[in-house]
């Protein structure tokens, strides 16, 4: 794209050959360019009345006065309200059209004045050669609109010149006297152009380029935030997934280390998961666990870790809790998904969890070890009928927090439908 050569711009109108790029390049200046051909048409009503002093003070107030400031002020008049127009319809300043009627419009004023004032014959062509100049690089229009008005200009001068007494020998001089500076404004101008249009592309180009690249760094912020995701949660659930989750245990050790502050660990497993898997289907038991999931994040805090460690196995990091606290919270846990049932279909299965808690001992640095005293209360609930939190304490003892959540639950009964009782 960088070396991607520029569209072709004609040699002799200094615009792009394809009508599309052309457009495109009209409607990025329109605001621009109607914005600096106001200001000319300012100036050129401006100049145009004050021109009027020297006027009144050669002729005072005779009819030539005021039929050449008649035709001033209505000229005024017109660029005024071009100016005007300019402010609510900026598109007309690149395309041309305005510009060259108004110079139209303004040359016949000096075929007037030679016609009403012949003795200022030279001060009038030093002004034809100021404008044929000025209509290329003071006001902004279209090269080669402004070449046609500057050669009507010319011929219109000259014609007027031989008519009030001008010799005709002298004709063909005056006309190349009164070409040379459109000649120099046109090649000027037409350089200019060219120059503004090569910049558009390479400006457009270098715009898409910053587009195209600001997309590409969200596309892959958005990517690496997904890899990033991927890495670290479980995706069935959402949850964190072992890894992260040991990551999460070593920033909570710093920081209970640190602060001297408790740091728990309840181990959740699922009962008879492996029936629900058997009686309704692997997607029911992909239900369950998301909802476990989201009761667990309904139920424990912020600052609080919760992760996926594989099937139905589940485990939640409690920073600054105390092992009580830690149970209580628990049993809460368990309360509410035995109070929350999956609706599958037409199926209700109920939720029964059991759970392990302990608390950092000083002397442990790792998650496993933590994890494997919380795994020997999960593991003692079991035996004692599922459905109840059970507590390791420092000193090896496993003891039930409280009431078990739920009675003791039976196998499902094959092809019920309904409530089932796991």
């Amino acid at each position: 794209m960088e070396n991607a050569p520029i569209p072709p711009i004609s040699l002799w109108r200094a615009e792009f050959t394809d009508p599309a790029t052309e457009r495109a390049y009209r409607a990025d200046i329109q605001h621009r360019m109607a914005r600096q051909l106001r200001l000319a048409l300012y100036v050129w009503a401006a100049l145009l009345l004050l021109f009027g002093l020297p006027d009144y003070q050669a002729l005072g107030g005779s009819t030539v006065f005021w039929t050449l400031m008649g035709y001033r002020m209505g000229t005024a008049a017109l660029l005024l309200v071009a100016a005007t127009a300019l402010r609510s319809r900026p598109h007309l300043a690149p395309e041309g059209r305005l510009v060259l009627w108004l110079q139209l419009a303004g040359f016949p004023f000096f075929f007037l004045f030679l016609l009403l004032r012949p003795e200022m014959r030279a001060w009038t062509i030093g002004m034809v050669m100021i404008v044929n100049l000025s209509l290329f690089i003071f006001i902004p229009g279209r090269v080669a609109l402004c070449a046609w008005v500057a050669l009507v200009g010319t011929a219109g001068t000259v014609a007027t010149l031989v008519t009030t007494g001008t010799a005709p020998t002298l004709a063909p001089g005056l006309a190349l006297l009164l070409t040379l500076p459109a000649v120099v404004g046109f090649i000027s101008a037409n350089r200019l152009q060219r120059v503004q249009r090569q910049e558009f592309i390479v400006r457009t180009r270098l715009q898409q380029a910053n587009a195209d690249l600001t997309a590409e760094i969200a596309r892959r912020t958005e990517l690496q935030a997904e890899l990033q995701r991927q890495a670290t949660t479980d995706p069935l659930t959402g949850l964190l997934n072992r890894r992260e989750f040991a990551q999460r245990f070593a920033l909570d050790l710093a920081r209970a280390e640190r602060d001297r502050s408790p740091l728990s660990v309840v181990l959740l497993d699922l009962d008879h998961f492996k029936k629900i898997n058997d009686q309704f289907g692997h997607a029911a038991g992909d239900e369950v666990l998301r909802q476990v999931a989201r009761l667990c994040q309904q139920c424990f805090r912020s600052i609080d870790s919760i992760g996926r460690l594989g099937g139905e196995e589940f485990a939640v990091l409690l920073p600054g809790a105390s092992l009580d606290g830690a149970a209580a919270v628990a049993q809460r846990l368990g309360q509410q998904l035995a109070a929350t049932p999956v609706e599958f279909g037409a199926h209700t299965i109920p939720l029964s969890a059991t759970m392990g808690v302990a608390e950092r001992l000083p002397h442990e640095k790792t998650l496993d070890a933590v994890l494997q005293r919380a795994d020997l209360g999960l593991y003692a609930g079991k035996q004692a009928g599922r459905g109840r939190v059970m507590v390791s304490r420092p000193d090896g003892q496993i003891v039930q927090h409280a009431d078990a959540i739920a009675p003791p639950v039976s196998s499902p009964a094959p092809g019920a439908s309904g409530a089932q009782t796991l």
